[in-house]
């Protein structure tokens, strides 16, 4: 009997312990205001739960307040869950994401709802929840036009955020980010994000103009050059633009005046890691061909990895314990014909945590060192003391660089250091980045990167990016003062209220921030805006064709412009023209997700820089080779300017759905047609298909197979198509 009680006391203690650590489970302190019961009472309230035979629910608490994790889960295909986020102070769902088991993605191309039906869904949603918040939002316009159909998980999901507004103010991350499934029309992921606290007053504030003049003093826009790389054609390009430094870290307090940041702005060296790896040359078992020759011929000329391994040494002090591991010899990706020896060491100790690397670029064509770097842990628990200020260091960076850039170096200039700690503090190491300058402009993608140890003056680290490339002149630039009018007038500065993190929690100051654009950076010669490739970004209105009104195809071919699969030229579509077969296919490509979507609108003339001279690309040929490529039409079916007959526009289709192989057994088919037999064998189980589907239908009892195709029925068939279920 005792010893059961001292079992019992022991057991106790145990599960003590246990429930102490984990808060999910027993709480210290206070009991949150809203309990476990109450938190599961509240997502049934709104969702049917008896569908899973999985449930748990965790409890954390932090420095923003208390929540719940709830999570449902099924054992049984095709697996739903549901997994839910409750404020377990104030009561309200935070999160929610929900997986109902199924692919819609396997069915219809075509959405099932349309983008205004979804929206209607979010906001019933959201309205439901939380409606008094909801009342305080507006919906935010997304920052590229919607352009669903497609074969991928975005299109297949309408995207919502409402933000919350208040005194006509927009508040920063605050407000509710909705996700809608194209397909079934469910509500997928939800987010609520609100700041309960007090915002300050927005009486007695800075004038928007005020602000401005704020910015231009302490920011504006910078000129720089700008490299852009399209890594699909290994084609560069450098552009001369007008940038927003820091356009997400810029803010302008609204009572003081004062500029602020959110976070420090340090700016790092980009890091390049290896394209590839790889022997340049391979044996060759047969008559070489005169691109092996030439590829063989040009390998002669590269250093040997000993003559890199000599290189390296020369400026980067390899102790004996160090033993050499990897070497390899490749294509620099981004300058095609450059070949790199990339060295690495490794340190060799008894002692698991006494860890050493050396790593080092080296350009295997004129024997220049490109980068290394240096990590030994031994520096980290050896007593450290800091023998260099921020100069000396400075000092040490400039003499390396003289040593190994003696001509680049003139080409150069120091940036603000990349690490600046309180000065109260040691500083273990200093970092310098020297930014290229062409034409006495920036271009800071090029330039010169060092790390100083700041106990022992060495080098621990250096990097080199150095573009071969021409320059655009600045003649013809607009001016920097019009420039930045121009910037101010069209995007500018706005009023909002934005978090600040104080030791974990969010403080709301009123600021006046960039306002949110698609882009920070802007042509120099005309101020468009550019994207991440460099391209202008051209704002598309929406299209209202002239001549479809009342039209029998009318809904179909506004359903495809609102997709994007149909792009205007002008106001007129032409329903009742013949249609060439290169553009039927550009919209098979767009409906499949085979083509880009933008960028081809029209067929404008795309450039290929190979040794300074231009070659231009003709489109049709394009969508034809990428046609061929995706299998919807064989080699030499179709030329450049040709119509479409209906037999071609059924095989079109029905490869696309991926039954090629069971059309081509053209002897099983029989085709419901009078002219059946005017249908050429080649087509036979691609009409019967198509018909069968409903992709095209007779006219009169007739399938008129070598009848051109209008653009009208051209829409009809492909909207036919993409709502076929796979």
């Amino acid at each position: 009997m005792w010893k059961k009680f001292i079992s019992s006391i022991v057991i106790l203690f145990i599960l003590f312990l246990v429930f102490s650590a984990f808060p999910a489970f027993a709480l210290e302190g206070e009991s949150p205001k809203i309990s476990r019961e109450q938190a599961v009472e509240l997502v049934k309230k709104f969702f049917d739960t008896r569908i899973y035979d999985k449930f748990s629910i965790d409890y954390r608490e932090t420095p923003e307040g208390a929540f719940w994790y709830l999570n449902w889960t099924s054992s049984k295909e095709p697996y739903p869950s549901l997994y839910a986020t409750v404020d377990a102070d104030r009561g309200h769902i935070k999160n929610l994401s929900i997986y109902p088991g199924s692919d819609s993605g396997k069915g219809a191309i075509l959405p099932k709802f349309s983008e205004d039906e979804a929206k209607n869904i979010a906001i019933g949603f959201a309205a439901k929840l939380q409606p008094e918040e909801f009342e305080n939002t507006v919906l935010s316009p997304e920052p590229l036009p919607p352009v669903r159909p497609l074969i991928d998980i975005y299109a297949r999901q309408y995207c919502f955020y409402f933000q919350r507004i208040h005194e006509g103010i927009p508040v920063v991350d605050n407000g509710f980010y909705i996700t809608v499934d194209a397909f079934t029309g469910q509500v997928i992921d939800y987010s609520f994000e609100w700041y309960f606290g007090e915002l300050p007053s927005p009486e007695k504030i800075l004038s928007k103009g005020d602000a401005e003049k704020i910015f231009l003093e302490k920011s504006g826009l910078n000129l720089i050059y700008k490299r852009y790389f399209d890594y699909e054609k290994r084609q560069l390009k450098i552009k001369l633009v007008y940038q927003i430094e820091s356009p997400n870290s810029f803010f302008v307090d609204a009572y003081s005046g004062e500029v602020i940041q959110r976070s420090p702005d340090y700016r790092y060296p980009p890091y390049y890691g290896e394209a590839g790896a790889g022997d340049i040359i391979k044996q060759a078992l047969t008559e070489l061909t005169p691109q092996e020759q030439k590829e063989l011929e040009d390998a002669k000329k590269l250093i040997s990895k000993e003559k890199a391994i000599e290189i390296v040494k020369n400026y980067v002090e390899i102790p004996e314990n160090y033993v050499q591991q990897y070497a390899s010899l490749y294509e620099d990706y981004e300058n095609p014909g450059r070949r790199l020896w990339s060295l690495s060491w490794e340190k060799r100790t008894d002692k698991p945590e006494d860890y050493g690397t050396i790593s080092a670029q080296i350009d295997a064509s004129n024997a220049e060192l490109l980068s290394f770097y240096t990590y030994d842990s031994s520096r980290y628990t050896q007593d450290f003391r800091q023998n260099l200020n921020l100069e000396d260091a400075q000092k040490k960076a400039d003499e390396f660089l003289k040593l190994v850039q003696p001509e680049k170096y003139g080409m150069v200039k120091l940036e603000k250091p990349v690490s600046q700690p309180p000065t109260s503090e040691e500083v273990r190491e200093f970092g310098f980045n020297y930014v290229r300058q062409v034409n006495d402009i920036p271009f800071p993608d090029n330039g010169f990167s060092v790390t100083v140890d700041a106990k022992t003056g060495k080098i621990l680290s250096y990097y080199t990016r150095w573009t071969e490339a021409s320059f655009p002149e600045p003649a013809g630039i607009v001016d920097k003062s019009d420039a930045e009018k121009l910037f101010l007038e069209k995007i500018g500065l706005q009023l909002s209220y934005v978090p600040f993190y104080e030791s974990g929690k969010s403080n709301y100051k009123l600021v006046y921030r960039i306002t949110p654009f698609s882009s920070n950076t802007f042509d120099a010669f005309n101020m468009k805006p550019l994207d991440y490739t460099g391209n202008t970004i051209e704002e598309k209105p929406r299209i209202e064709f002239k001549d479809i009104k009342g039209h029998w195809a009318e809904k179909e071919i506004r359903l495809l412009c609102d997709l994007g699969i149909i792009e205007a030229e002008s106001d007129k579509f032409g329903p009742d023209e013949k249609i060439k077969a290169t553009e039927f296919l550009k919209m098979m490509l767009k409906a499949t997700g085979g083509y880009p979507i933008t960028g081809m609108a029209k067929p404008m003339p795309e450039y290929v820089n190979n040794d300074e001279t231009r070659e231009t690309v003709d489109q049709d040929e394009k969508i034809i080779e990428s046609a061929v490529r995706l299998g919807l039409i064989k080699k030499g079916e179709v030329a450049k300017q040709s119509p479409i007959s209906r037999e071609l526009m059924a095989a079109v289709l029905v490869r696309a759905m991926g039954f090629e192989k069971v059309a081509s057994i053209n002897d099983i088919y029989i085709i419901k047609a009078k002219d059946a037999s005017a249908v050429n064998p080649a087509y036979k189980g691609h009409a019967a298909i198509a018909m069968g589907l409903g992709l095209i239908r007779g006219t009169s009892g007739n399938f008129l197979p070598q009848a051109e195709v209008t653009r009208a029925q051209a829409a009809v068939a492909l909207v036919r198509f993409m709502s076929a279920e796979r």
